[in-house]
């Protein structure tokens, strides 16, 4: 039996050969990566994961050949099921049967079969996890952790929503952005959302952190801290993914102190991010029924429904919240904060919109619509290359869906589905309002107040080079046609617009390279004849 003297070197010595090993097979993955980018990707400033990260990825990949070799038994995976994924959505579905018992939340949000959809995402989003030859170690640890955080979020905001008096909260005729993606629709969002004497709005941070509660919109000094408490996820996510931040810049920067998206909001009614199985598990998706995805319209009437009760919650916090620190604090406090005003409308925004337009309409019946118009040739590579730069620091390069020509075919298909959406939902509004003012017998009012052309104060259709070019002029516009009988944006308003627009100059945080060759695409594959014909004229 060797001596202790000759162990120790002899096993410091074999730690050392495969960390020096590891070491090495890192520097393989590295040289892999960089160089599919440069064939592939085309991706500027391109950020990697921390050394740590790549580190342990190389060594599991050394380890078992294959994301998805028989003999791999992701052990983390296992844990956090067990441990944390499985008891928030056992305490969510004790809440849920709670909710439905007492009658105070819309059935849609906990009976038997919510909790049944809720139980059959989660466990097929952690298969589809474990099964995806796409994602690295670490990506399927952290796609999966985003599991429990959102079901965390879901029980919170679930239990505000059970009081009868967020439930008695009127939704007074919210304005949904619902353009296809890439058509202007956040500058025009996050400028918009500045006029706080017209509308309200939602930052990121409110869907980052929603607890321990909501913040009121007209609580300065507790949104700035609610920011805070986003950095310091954020900063989290810096040091995991160095540079990261940067790189989504040139796309889509996320500020959690800006307007954002309503698909934060999503994310804790499902279970999951609404966006990584279209996203980071397209290639598993894809194998799936649309009537039994995320995408099914049924699950659209669910999140419209999650989406009216975040907003419930929200309008009751900001009338409740000022009546309790009025009574606590006194003059002093109404002196630095006025009364908020509680019938100014929601501004909201998701591309998603587009596709759900009836089910949107079925939640909000007085609900306004702005789209912005662009040719699908120039969205799709765009929307591809945000999609690739999304997906590229937790994949492993040349696995199934990473190529180009993959991201390429992906995205006409999202295309796809966005436009028809859009067209279909027109048409049959168009279809309407041709109907109503054919029957002698109608009133002029019955005809469809989505209909396009439109000059109604419902709907609105403004162009990507009016809103790009002219920011200010294209909201001028909306106020005009959607508000004809309110004034213009004040002059502190548009004071906001400006200096916002100056700081957000065009490409001023860079513009990443793409075109329909870089995804293997024509513009016979772009062609979206119907979208084009109907809203710009070719």
């Amino acid at each position: 039996m060797p001596s202790r003297s000759i162990l120790l070197p002899l096993l410091t010595g074999l730690l050392a050969i495969s960390i020096r090993y590891i070491t090495y097979q890192v520097h393989l993955m590295d040289t892999k990566y960089h160089q599919w980018n440069n064939d592939e990707w085309h991706i500027d400033l391109i950020s990697s994961p921390a050394y740590p990260i790549r580190f342990i990825n190389a060594h599991h990949y050394h380890r078992y050949g294959s994301a998805n070799n028989k003999n791999n038994n992701h052990v983390v995976l296992s844990l956090l099921r067990k441990f944390a994924v499985t008891p928030a959505l056992d305490k969510v579905l004790s809440l849920m049967k709670q909710a439905d018992t007492e009658n105070i939340v819309p059935k849609i949000l906990c009976n038997t079969d919510a909790q049944t959809n809720l139980s059959h995402r989660v466990q097929e989003f952690y298969t589809d996890i474990q099964h995806s030859q796409t994602l690295t170690y670490t990506g399927k640890i952290f796609l999966y952790a985003t599991s429990y955080m959102s079901l965390t979020n879901h029980y919170g905001l679930l239990q505000f929503g059970m009081k009868h008096q967020v439930q008695q909260q009127q939704i007074n005729e919210p304005v949904f952005i619902a353009s296809l993606p890439r058509t202007g629709s956040t500058i025009l969002h996050r400028t918009m959302s500045l006029d706080t004497s017209r509308f309200r709005h939602f930052d990121l941070a409110d869907m980052v952190v929603p607890l321990p509660h909501p913040i009121p919109r007209w609580d300065t000094d507790g949104r700035k801290q609610k920011v805070k408490e986003a950095n310091k996820l954020f900063q989290t996510i810096q040091w995991i993914y160095p540079g990261f931040k940067e790189c989504l810049e040139t796309m889509h920067g996320f500020r959690p102190s800006e307007a954002e998206e309503d698909l934060g909001w999503y994310d804790t009614g499902l279970g999951h991010v609404y966006m990584d199985p279209l996203m980071k598990l397209y290639p598993e998706y894809r194998q799936k029924k649309l009537n039994e995805t995320i995408e099914s319209k049924e699950v659209a009437r669910y999140r419209y429904a999650w989406l009216s009760m975040i907003l419930k919650i929200y309008q009751y916090t900001d009338q409740v919240t000022f009546d309790e620190r009025k009574h606590t604090e006194g003059r002093a406090f109404l002196r630095q904060h006025p009364r908020p005003t509680t019938k100014i409308p929601w501004l909201l925004k998701d591309p998603n919109h587009s596709v759900y337009l009836p089910q949107l309409l079925e939640e909000f019946p007085n609900a306004k619509l702005i789209f912005i118009h662009r040719h699908p040739g120039e969205v799709v590579p765009s929307l591809a290359k945000l999609f690739v730069i999304f997906t590229s620091v937790d994949v492993i390069p040349g696995a199934v869906g990473t190529s180009a020509k993959e991201w390429g075919e992906e995205s006409v298909k999202r295309m796809e589905y966005y436009s028809s959406g859009l067209v279909d939902f027109t048409r049959e509004q168009n279809n309407n309002h041709n109907s109503s003012s054919n029957d002698q017998s109608s009133s002029s009012s019955s005809s469809s107040p989505y209909s396009f052309p439109s000059n109604s104060t419902s709907r609105i259709d403004l162009s990507f080079a009016q809103v790009r070019w002219d920011v200010p002029g294209a909201i001028e516009k909306i106020y005009k046609q959607l508000y004809p009988n309110q004034p213009p944006p004040s002059n502190t308003a548009k004071r906001a617009f400006q200096a916002y627009l100056e700081q957000n100059e065009r490409e001023k945080h860079g513009n990443q390279r793409r075109s329909l060759e870089d995804f293997h695409l024509s513009k016979d594959d772009v062609a979206f004849r119907e979208y084009n014909d109907m809203f710009l004229g070719s």
